[in-house]
């Protein structure tokens, strides 16, 4: 890390959520390395976005793990959608958060309910940015490369591909959901153009983003994710008696694009073909939506399924699982439930799509997306075949990256990054967004008076 004696704070993470109020993959990741780092003798601070908005945007200082996190409040309707990804005010927060804190070097790793334009901000200061893509959002007006009938998408980033599955209000017409996927293609382009680095943890996500955005393959840098150990001291999780209760577990966020309903289904299927010993599956994490808890819930009713809501490695633990089921329908980039369910000797299912497959190898039964059959097939040879369950378990691949080796990388990363200012066409974009916001309020105006509009 540089040594300038007027920079202020060394590292800015910057991503969509942050703990307590959520806890996910990223969240964990941004917890794991700005820990190490800040253990280094580094001044480590947070920005992160927050799913709660205010009456007036703002930024909320408070403290997670020994970290100084900088909550930003959005005071906007629906700022989840992708065509309201730039806020004015935001943007103006995080400029005068720079300023205050002088960042030498600021990662990104979301974009999500701040402002669209993190890099060209970042870099408009002068400042080195570093971006990781821990998914697929700079590719996809939805995220996660999904469509809305639930298909994986390898399609272009464009409006030909993109006009009838981008999320919308309801009340927009074609030509003003167009200019808005047209606009987030050339500001996400920019971000990854104006970034110092890129990085991503496997390069089946380079290869993905590269091909659907029309950015140079070069542009991204593979390099693994680091993990930190969560069961220490722990010896593995013991292999399941010959008799007794059989455990499978779900962790991690409780989404729609999980596979969780999927598992549920699956689960029941199962125990519809009245296995030889009793069964249970046990799913940690905290729902996405009141609406996917209910519905569940109720999908489970009747069934020996334990909901454990967020939970603690030592939770985990406890359940002490038999194997683990990651039944992603979506294009996962990383997956650090895998690491945790490999250091304690756990094999898996997982979705044969994304990332999951490819950094499980020999551990884990690959299964169709979706495919509540195949799935539940694949939970009966783990129930019903201890040859299989040591197969996998001796194909657990070797711990990746540790922590300290990640942020090794990282730091050199960062001494790399010129952080040269640049703008990168911020004024066509500028003026871009300004047209995109008057279409939208003229568009909201009509569903007022909708008599005003000039014929």
């Amino acid at each position: 890390m540089r040594t300038d004696p007027v920079a202020g704070v060394d590292v800015l993470h910057v991503t969509h959520q942050f703990a307590p109020e959520t806890r996910g993959g990223v969240e964990s990741y941004v917890v794991d390395v700005g820990g190490e780092q800040a253990r280094r003798g580094l001044d480590v601070h947070v920005l992160t976005g927050s799913h709660t908005g205010w009456e007036r945007a703002g930024i909320e200082e408070v403290r997670v793990g020994g970290l100084p996190v900088h909550r930003l409040h959005r005071d906007d309707y629906y700022f989840d959608l992708f065509s309201k990804g730039w806020h004015p005010g935001a943007e103006a927060l995080v400029r005068e958060l720079l300023d205050r804190l002088a960042p030498r070097v600021v990662h990104v790793h979301q974009w999500i309910r701040m402002t669209s334009n993190l890099v060209e901000v970042a870099r408009s200061r002068g400042i080195p940015t570093v971006v990781t893509l821990h998914d697929f959002y700079t590719s996809c007006p939805r995220a996660f490369r999904t469509r809305r009938g639930g298909e994986v998408c390898d399609q272009p980033l464009s409006v030909e591909s993109c006009l009838d599955c981008a999320p919308r209000y309801g009340h927009e017409s074609d030509e003003e959901v167009a200019a808005a996927i047209e606009l987030f293609r050339d500001e996400k382009r920019a971000e990854l153009e104006l970034a110092d680095a890129v990085l991503v943890g496997v390069g089946s996500t380079a290869d993905l983003i590269a091909s659907t955005t029309g950015i140079p393959r070069e542009t991204f840098r593979v390099l693994p994710l680091g993990y930190r150990p969560r069961f220490s001291g722990r010896p593995l999780l013991p292999v399941p008696a010959s008799e007794g209760t059989f455990r499978f577990a779900f962790w991690g966020g409780v989404g729609r694009h999980k596979g969780v309903l999927v598992l549920v289904e699956a689960f029941r299927a199962l125990l519809a073909s009245r296995p030889r010993r009793p069964v249970e599956l046990h799913v940690l994490g905290g729902f996405a939506t009141p609406e996917l808890e209910a519905e569940l819930r109720a999908c489970a009713e009747g069934l020996p399924v334990t909901f454990h809501g967020p939970f603690t490695v030592e939770e985990l633990y406890g359940v002490a699982p038999h194997a683990a089921v990651f039944p992603s329908t979506c294009l996962e980039t990383h997956g650090l439930v895998l690491d945790e369910c490999f250091e304690l000797g756990l094999p898996c299912i997982v979705s044969e799509i994304g990332a999951l497959p490819e950094r499980a190898g020999d551990a884990a039964l690959r299964v169709r997306p979706g495919d509540v059959g195949e799935l539940a097939r694949a939970m009966e040879r783990l129930l019903v075949e201890p040859e299989t369950r040591r197969k996998l378990r001796a194909g657990i691949p070797r711990r990746p990256l540790d922590l300290a080796e990640h942020c090794d990388a990282l730091e050199a990363i960062y001494d790399q990054s010129s952080g040269a200012a640049a703008t990168n066409g911020s004024a066509s974009l500028a003026r871009r967004r300004l047209e995109l916001l008057w279409r939208q309020r003229e568009s909201a105006l009509a569903l007022i008076d909708p008599r005003e509009k000039h014929t």
